[in-house]
């Protein structure tokens, strides 16, 4: 089983990069012969939705479809998204306008909020809202909020960080790779020729 962390801040270096290299080492803790994908968007720089990535030139060609071939063979997704001024990231939401040939589609997704403070609740409900639709990714009900994010270290943790937050971890991360593993026969009657987007 194959999974994909997004990392969607745009920094280099950010906490939302360092919370996902956790999240990597918790996933093979759980299950050692997972094929974690990881993918900091920071990183890659991927430009804005654009019609020129029709053309397929550029960071078009190889370098978009080296991570869309991963994408699409992986059977669920985690990303880590900062709060930027209470939403989402940019790279956040550019991700999903890409992804046009059914990437996320009728797979299972985690969203994992960060924040440097007590808030972190925004990004979950402006994706849980607009980012489906056409990708036909399936947002779990359980979600994450790792707030005061730079004390946030495993069974480490700062005076700031509820003791419990590790075990909530645990089990949704748990309750995740369980949704990943028995979605997978839903995509075998996924018709995307005909009903490629939502109504």
């Amino acid at each position: 089983m194959k999974i994909t962390i997004i990392s969607a801040s745009h920094r280099t270096n950010s906490q939302s990069k360092r919370i996902s290299d956790i999240l990597y080492n918790k996933l093979l803790n759980i299950k050692s012969d997972l094929d974690v994908y990881d993918l900091d968007l920071a990183e890659v720089s991927l430009p804005l939705w654009s019609p020129d990535k029709k053309n397929g030139k550029g960071i078009w060609g190889e370098t978009w479809n080296l991570i869309s071939k991963n994408l699409i063979k992986s059977d669920g997704f985690i990303l880590v998204v900062p709060e930027y001024g209470g939403m989402a990231t940019p790279a956040a939401k550019n991700i999903f306008l890409l992804c046009g040939d059914g990437e996320f589609a009728h797979k299972p997704g985690l969203i994992v909020s960060v924040s440097s403070g007590n808030g972190g609740a925004y990004p979950i409900s402006e994706l849980r809202s607009s980012s489906y639709k056409n990708t036909h990714l399936m947002w779990i009900p359980e979600n994450i909020i790792i707030r005061n994010v730079e004390e946030f270290y495993p069974d480490a943790q700062g005076d700031k960080i509820p003791k419990w937050l590790d075990d909530r971890i645990n089990y949704v991360l748990n309750l995740f790779l369980t949704y990943a593993s028995n979605m997978k026969p839903l995509r075998k009657i996924v018709n995307r020729k005909d009903f490629g987007n939502g109504m």
